[in-house]
């Protein structure tokens, strides 16, 4: 250490030895700075004076010292070394068991000196803590030891000495207990030497006299066997198990006899087995079926309606028992699966359990007194049931939790008798009087609702698809086929509820308590989520319940002469009156929205519209933006068609509607998403009633919206509200915001703001398609300089956008007056640069079509823009041509190797070929030429391949809307020329355009393909089945009558390729041969099913090769879009998947990709069959070694796995069944085989299986909790590993790659709640931060996820997707 830190330190504890207090203080707290500095480094001698000096401290006569001197022991034992950290362990130590009566103080922040030296300790990872710990243990359980001693040998001294009662096992001994479970949830895995002793002392203690020794007795014996050995483990259960054995099974208490004390041990024993499960569960799950057995022991004596007046109820003992129920279901849902039943008949009895109460009685007085006002019979009321000794309510809370529980782990709820019980009685309980019960009960049915949405929205969707289905062939008994669903559905049993829920709700949205009126709401809000117009029967009650909400205000308000503290009440309360009406916003938007009827809401136009008007002019944001989203909705209700008249009774809100609005917008100082709202209703007002506002209101709407438009803040929302206004089918006169908008919205097209011009362009678009007449020269002219930056391949979405724009233009003007060339020539050199790029396809390049259609005759001339679309291909050709000199053969060479470098990409051989196609349909008397040309290219021995490439692709390209084949008798056997070519490219174009150019006529262009393959060699067979591949994937976009005829004799051609040797043919073999069982499904998929199950049972005749090309074909008819196979396929499906057992591995490698298609594009296809699936998709998980050879590479041996592709095609499967099928999966078991891929060795192994864990972090954290430690294990061993320093690049590249996605996983890890109890999480943390180069990673990985705004941060609440579904 340099001399000027010397001089500092020795200056720091010279005022740590000060009289003054402050002094010291300070002195300590510029002393823990410094040590926190990780440029400090310490001599022994600073070490040893530092040590005594803040040891000293500790004694000081100021708190404030202490304090500060117990938050300096942290730091310091990171910069000390052994020998000093054990001279502070020791000192603390010594403090901490000192049992006389004046060292009270001492022993308290000793204790909590301990607790920060233990907790510092733990992150620094080394030997020495380690051995401290071992030492720190040994001293407290020594002390802990012999103050139970002189508790057991001086009985006489404490009756008569309360102070050294509670030196000798009093205080002292639970700071002990404390200090011991920090160090086992730390340590516990390296102080293994002291489980045994551990075991007998925490054992002897379970059964203190005093409640707070048994609750830290507990807590560590929960982190002694989350980290012991298993016979320990097992040792001390059994020990727990057998004394709950002997005790009295029944929470039944006789006021005459002494089993309170016996059930107060049962209590304390049941909650260190629920403290055990939430720490150990994955441990536990062997004997939790004695578990739950034992516990239900104790409370399935149920109380009945007529309790006797000699028993009571124990209601602690049934609130613990219900409490470790609750755990149980959560840790261990698996193995509590076969109680379900039990503890849900338990639990429903003891949610109603509540024996001082009567509800009948309690139901009539609240029917009675709704309008009753007076306060002093209600709080006489209240008081009339209040009683501090009445713990039953904790009872109904526990039995709400664990009927929770019960929902969140049973998955299958809805198709189960669970829910037809727990439904009617939680709605019954909805009455329940204790607030705290009422909102846990509320919470449950929300979970429920929740579960049920889920349910329901996958219901549909299959619904949905049938329903696609059966339109392909039957339109008819459409409504009966509904019908019949709708009685399937899963939320067909909640809608026999509704008018119940309604009814029951209906008393509670009337309480004088805003909590239980807001839960009310709340509930009903995600009742309306479940299903459309569930309520349309109940809108008549519902509404008027809702405006109770939003009409009342706080009687507090109204009490005069209140103090201070009446003034905090009221403010609290008008707090509380606030998030009521937000909240009835929220509900009434939803209801609102999810209800299609408006008639039904026009009844309650008249009381909603003015209480709605009054909040969105309220001065508190929140509401005020809710009022907004509501109204807009309103104003649909009021008029949802503009070809409806409205009524009369209506005519004077829209005023009122309009003036709200408009005064709304004109304020200047309101929070931002009330400005977004007030823009989107002030659109809707002109949308749908602008023709019942007068001229001049319609006029002054126009300032308010251009000067919305030029605010940087609110331009967005305005653009988009433009553009509903534009869009409107009320056809209003916008001349003048026409003429004053478009310089605004044409000068934001320069702005750097995506969505901004996205939503610009929109706009700009819908005026010119609606309003053209309106635009002069001037305004195109602004509009068309912005266009060409916006064309560009960086961008494509913004350059549809932009075309779409500029092919609106080029369409309306030709009517009008034709555009100046000038004007879109910039943009025609864009889209010429644009239609070159790789990127370009889809709907982009159709964009670009449509354009260059309407360029056409009007801005430029066919043949003229044809030129300029070849002219990158041909120019290339002219200059290569007019370089080649004849002097060498080197000459030669170059020639050739310019021959075979494409002077474009390919996709932009193929895009100039569709928009070439494109426009010669529309001018097919002008097209001749080119197409002769292009013929003549294709004979010229001098042409590039380039030229080649695009003169095949155009011929194509117009051969299928004109028959190319029959005009140009020799075209056919010019491409079957090309297919010798030695240029891969040149083969293939010549192959697509052999497909296409007899499209229009295939009663002689199929037989001529069909001949070609039967007697061409296999290379050139290949071409010919992807020509064939053309012409029936063709089929799909357009309807070919004459393929039906060909269908017989093309199913024979290719099944005879079947057996070919060539991977690659069988692949085109299976596609054309799936394809065309989508044709014709009834007819071909039997024959293929028939021909697959004889080759299978045959297998010596058989081949695999027929069986691996039937499946692949069987892959190529599960398309994402419904289709007519479905529901055959169906059916036949389960014999194709019992390819998962062939003896092939092609075989089976191909039937896990066929059943990943089905599981990714028609899940409905292979959910029923997943129970037996499962164990074969899991069987191909595993590494086999019979598939692993090695093959010698010269001097190297090569190991080689056959048996990988397998493993991934399997992992790459589950993680797909995760998305679509995650109820059907038995998540244990899959997890297991998700460890096992964590395991293997293979990059991209692991990569499949980082991802799955991600997923499984966020939709079954429960069950991913229990197994942490198998998770974090070869997660740690990643992070640990090293690679050999003689390897390639690309192997560092890919280990640093792993490394970052196993923090990855770990952070995700990290989100589980309690995760952060576990202990194995804290120590992985711990050693990532131990190591400088693991938590710089740690740090980047964060850092990035940040960046990237996609963090593992998420918001389970009300969200049914990420909801835990385990």
């Amino acid at each position: 250490m340099s001399v000027a830190s010397t001089t500092h330190i020795g200056s720091l504890l010279d005022k740590m030895s000060s009289n003054d207090k402050d002094f010291r203080f300070m002195a300590t707290s510029d002393l823990m700075n410094d040590l926190q500095k990780e440029s400090i480094k310490l001599d022994d001698d600073s070490e040893r004076r530092i040590v005594k000096g803040v040891l000293k401290l500790l004694e000081d006569t100021n708190g404030e010292v202490q304090n500060q001197a117990v938050k300096c022991l942290g730091p310091l034992v990171c910069k000390v070394r052994e020998p000093q950290i054990e001279i502070i362990c020791d000192t603390l130590c010594s403090n901490c068991t000192n049992m006389s009566k004046d060292a009270e103080q001492l022993r308290d922040i000793s204790s909590s000196g301990l607790k920060t030296v233990i907790a510092s300790l733990a992150t620094t990872n080394s030997g020495a803590t380690n051995n401290i710990s071992k030492k720190i243990m040994q001293r407290l359980l020594t002390a802990i030891q012999q103050g139970t001693a002189a508790q057991g040998n001086n009985t006489t001294a404490k009756k008569t000495n309360n102070a050294l009662d509670l030196a000798n096992g009093g205080q002292s001994q639970l700071e002990i207990l404390d200090i011991i479970s920090d160090m086992l949830s730390r340590f516990g895995a390296n102080l293994s030497s002291f489980h045994p002793q551990l075991k007998q002392i925490l054992l002897s203690h379970l059964n203190s006299n005093r409640s707070a020794v048994r609750k830290r007795v507990t807590t560590s014996l929960s982190y002694l066997l989350e980290t012991c050995d298993l016979q320990l483990f097992n040792e001390i259960l059994t020990t727990l198990l057998n004394e709950l054995e002997r005790k009295p099974t029944s929470a039944v208490v006789n006021k005459k006899s002494s089993s309170a004390e016996a059930n107060a041990t049962i209590k304390t024993y049941v909650q260190a087995l629920t403290s055990i499960c939430r720490l150990a569960s994955q441990r536990l799950s062997e004997h939790m079926h004695e578990i739950v057995r034992i516990t239900l022991s104790f409370i399935e004596n149920t109380p009945s309606n007529n309790t006797d007046d000699d028993q009571q109820y124990d209601d602690e003992l049934i609130e613990y028992c219900l409490q470790a129920l609750e755990t149980y279901l959560k840790r261990c849902p698996k193995e509590t699966n076969e109680f379900v039943p039990k503890i849900v008949d338990i639990c429903i009895v003891y949610l109603k359990y509540d024996p001082n109460f009567n509800y009948d009685n309690d139901d009539n007085d609240m029917s009675d007194g709704q309008s009753d006002d007076d306060d002093g019979d209600d709080d006489k009321d209240q008081d009339s049931y209040s009683d501090d000794d009445d713990l039953s309510w904790k009872v109904r809370h526990s039995a709400a939790k664990c009927i929770e529980a019960v929902v969140v782990t049973q998955h299958d709820i809805l198709q189960t008798t669970y829910y037809r019980k727990i439904v009617p009685v939680l709605i019954e309980r909805f009455l329940e009087r204790e607030n705290t019960v009422k909102g846990d009960i509320f919470h449950c049915f929300i979970t429920i609702l929740q579960h049920t949405k889920t349910a329901f929205a996958h219901h549909r969707q299959q619904q949905q698809h049938n329903t696609n289905n059966s339109s392909l062939h039957d339109d008819e008994d459409s409504m009966d086929t509904d019908s019949a669903s709708t009685k399937n559905s899963p939320v067909s049993p909640l809608t026999e509820y509704v008018p119940l829920i309604v009814r029951s709700l209906g008393k509670i949205m009337k309480d004088k308590d805003t909590k239980n009126r807001e839960g009310s709401l709340v509930v009903l809000t995600n009742l309306v989520q479940v299903q459309r117009n569930i309520l349309n029967e109940h809108i008549d009650s519902i509404v008027p319940n809702t405006l109770y909400s939003l009409s009342t205000t706080d009687k507090s308000k109204k009490s005069k002469g209140q103090s201070s503290e009446g003034k905090s009440s009221q403010t609290v309360s008008k707090s509380l009156h606030s998030n009521l009406k937000i909240t009835a916003l929220a509900f009434l938007y939803a209801l609102l929205q999810t209800h299609d009827d408006s008639n039904r809401f026009h009844k309650h136009i008249k009381a909603l519209l003015p209480l709605i008007i009054t909040h969105a002019n309220d001065s508190f944001y929140k509401i005020a933006s809710e009022a907004l989203l509501v109204l807009q909705e309103l104003v649909k209700i009021i008029r949802p068609k503009s070809s409806i008249t409205i009524q009369n009774e209506f005519k004077p809100f829209v005023e009122q509607i309009y003036e709200c609005t408009q005064n709304r917008l004109k304020q200047k100082d309101f929070d931002q998403e009330v400005k977004e709202r007030a823009i989107t209703c002030f659109s809707y007002v002109i949308v749908y009633l602008g023709d019942l506002l007068s001229s001049e209101q319609l006029q002054s709407c126009w300032p308010v919206l251009t000067d919305l438009l030029r605010n940087e803040i609110t331009r967005l929302p305005t653009v988009r509200a433009l553009t509903s206004i534009v869009e409107s089918p009320l056809n209003l006169d916008l001349q003048t915001i026409l003429i004053e908008t478009v310089p605004i919205l044409s000068s934001y097209l320069r702005q750097n703001h995506r969505t901004l011009k996205m939503n610009t362009l929109s706009c700009l678009r819908s005026m010119i398609r609606i309003y053209s007449k309106h635009f002069n020269k001037t305004m195109i002219k602004a509009i068309l300089i912005e266009l060409p930056l916006l064309i560009n391949e960086n961008d494509l979405l913004l350059a549809q956008y932009a075309l779409k724009l500029t092919t609106s233009i080029c369409k309306i003007h030709s009517n009008q007056a034709p555009i100046d060339k000038e004007q879109i020539q910039a943009i025609l050199n864009k889209v010429l640069e644009l239609i070159q790029s790789p990127l370009l396809q889809g709907t982009a390049l159709d964009a670009v079509i449509e354009f260059f259609r309407s360029l056409v005759p009007q801005c430029i001339s066919y043949e003229e823009l044809v030129k300029l679309l070849i002219k990158p291909v041909y120019s290339q050709q002219k200059s290569s041509s007019t370089s080649v000199t004849a002097s060498s053969t080197l000459a030669n060479d170059a020639q050739q190797q310019q021959q075979q470098q494409l002077v474009v990409h390919k996709q932009a051989f193929y895009s100039i070929a569709k928009s070439f196609a494109a426009l010669t349909v529309a001018n097919l008397k002008e097209s001749n030429i080119f197409i002769k040309k292009f013929q003549d290219d294709l004979n010229d021995p001098k042409c590039s391949d380039s030229v080649k490439i695009l003169a095949l692709l155009c011929i194509g390209e117009t051969g299928k809307y004109t028959d190319l084949a029959q005009s140009s008798s020799h075209l056919q056997q010019i491409l079957l020329d090309i297919f010798s070519s030695p240029s891969d490219d040149l083969r293939t174009a010549a192959s697509y355009t052999l497909g296409y150019i007899g499209i229009r006529n295939l009663n002689s262009h199929i037989p001529f393909l069909l001949n070609e393959i039967a007697r061409s060699q296999t290379k050139r067979q290949y071409l010919i089945l992807h020509s064939l591949r053309e012409i029936i994937s063709y089929q799909s976009h357009e309807n070919l009558p004459q393929l039906d005829e060909h269908i017989d004799s093309i199913w024979r051609t290719l099944f005879a390729h079947c057996e070919c040797p060539e991977e690659g043919t069988r692949n085109v073999v299976a596609e054309c041969l799936g394809k065309l069982t989508l044709l014709k499904p009834e007819k071909l998929l039997p024959i293929l099913r028939e021909t697959f199950l004889t080759n299978t049972q045959n297998k010596q005749a058989g081949s695999p090769h027929v069986r691996s090309t039937i499946i692949t074909a069987i892959k190529f008819t599960i398309v994402d879009q419904p289709q007519h196979i479905d529901t055959i396929l169906k059916s036949y499906i389960k014999d194709f998947l019992n390819g998962l057992e062939d003896e092939d591995i092609d075989v089976r490698r191909v039937a896990l990709v066929m059943f990943n298609s089905a599981a990714h594009n028609k899940p409905m296809l292979i959910r029923d069959l997943l129970k037996e699936l499962l164990p074969k998709l899991y069987n191909e998980t595993r590494v086999r070694q019979d598939l692993i050879r090695e093959v010698e590479m010269g001097p190297f041996k090569h190991t080689v796995d056959d048996g990988l592709d397998l493993r991934k095609a399997a992992y790459e499967c589950m993680y797909t069944l995760l998305d679509t099928c995650l109820d059907k999966l038995d998540m244990f078991d899959y997890l297991t085989y998700v460890e096992d891929g964590l395991k293997q060795d293979h990059y991209d192994i692991r990569m499949l299986t980082f991802l799955m864990v991600v997923r499984l972090s966020i939709l079954c954290p429960t069950i991913v909790l229990q197994r942490l430690d198998r998770l974090i294990q070869p997660l740690k061993t990643i992070l640990y590993s090293k690679v050999k320093a003689n390897s390639i690049k690309q192997e560092f590249e890919k280990h640093d790659e792993l490394r970052r996605a196993a923090i990855k996983v770990f952070l995700a890890l990290q989100q589980i709640k309690d995760a952060n109890k576990v202990a194995c999480v804290n120590d992985f943390e711990a050693s990532i931060k131990g190591s400088k180069e693991f938590l710089d990673l740690y740090n980047t990985v964060i850092h990035e996820q940040q960046q990237s705004s996609s963090g593992f941060s998420f918001n389970t609440y009300n969200n049914a997707e990420a909801m835990d579904m385990s």
